[in-house]
């Protein structure tokens, strides 16, 4: 059996202070690298929601004017591309202009079933003409779903121009 000293107690227990203050600093060192990694991936995650509402800011502004120079011809216009197409009424006018073809008249009335008629007759003469719409219906256009509203009219840019 081996006994200790008291200078090798005194080696322990300067031994175990040392162990102490090392693992606090890997400790620190470890929180503040998570700190800044977390606080870099809150960036990151900030800077490509902001790219993407950007993109999408840009795409509705571009989509915007193209619908405008055609619904022109007409003496028609849109001021927002989202609200204005959720009743399916400019959708319709829109694809009128562009095809040359009469499409059925628009329902009158201003009732969520209304535009989700509307906007069906519209998608169901796109779908006559082959074009296809995956994973789109009427009600998205009428909830004003912004993503399917930008895919839907860049498939009519595609079709049509």
């Amino acid at each position: 059996m081996s006994t200790i000293s008291p200078t090798d107690f005194d080696s322990l227990e300067i031994q175990q202070q040392y162990n102490d203050i090392n693992n606090r600093w890997d400790l620190a060192a470890e929180t503040d690298w998570d700190n800044e990694n977390s606080s870099a991936r809150l960036f990151e995650r900030s800077r490509i929601k902001a790219l993407a509402d950007e993109r999408e800011a840009v795409q509705k502004k571009t989509f915007t004017k193209w619908v405008n120079s055609h619904l022109g011809r007409v003496t028609c216009r849109i001021g927002d591309l989202y609200t204005d197409l959720r009743d399916g009424r400019m959708l319709i006018r829109l694809l009128e202009v562009l095809s040359g073809e009469q499409l059925p008249r628009p329902t009158k009335g201003r009732m969520r079933i209304h535009c989700l008629e509307n906007v069906d007759k519209a998608l169901q003469f796109l779908k006559e003409q082959k074009v296809h719409l995956e994973n789109m219906g009427s009600h998205d256009i009428v909830d004003g779903n912004h993503r399917l509203t930008l895919g839907l009219i860049w498939t009519i840019i595609l079709r049509f121009q």
